[in-house]
């Protein structure tokens, strides 16, 4: 689970408790994203992909393409 932090407050996206998505993949994909800053991974989560023929990777991941996803995940990690 990441955060995004803001004047000193942290922030955890509300699509952690979206019951369309199931929190092992979300995890899963983070884990992938690995040091990246959280408002990275929140761009990544949320913006649509090329490579997903242009859903995100959350609309993506509710449609069950998690190894899609994944492999979005490790090609963003790596830029």
């Amino acid at each position: 689970v990441f955060f995004l932090e803001s004047r000193g407050e942290r922030f955890y996206p509300a699509f952690y408790f979206d019951r369309k998505l199931e929190r092992r993949h979300l995890e899963a994909v983070s884990k992938l994203l690995g040091d990246l800053p959280g408002g990275s991974k929140w761009l990544f989560f949320t913006t649509p992909k090329g490579s997903l023929a242009g859903a995100t990777p959350l609309q993506a991941l509710a449609n069950g393409r998690v190894a899609e996803v994944k492999t979005a995940a490790e090609g963003y990690a790596e830029r």
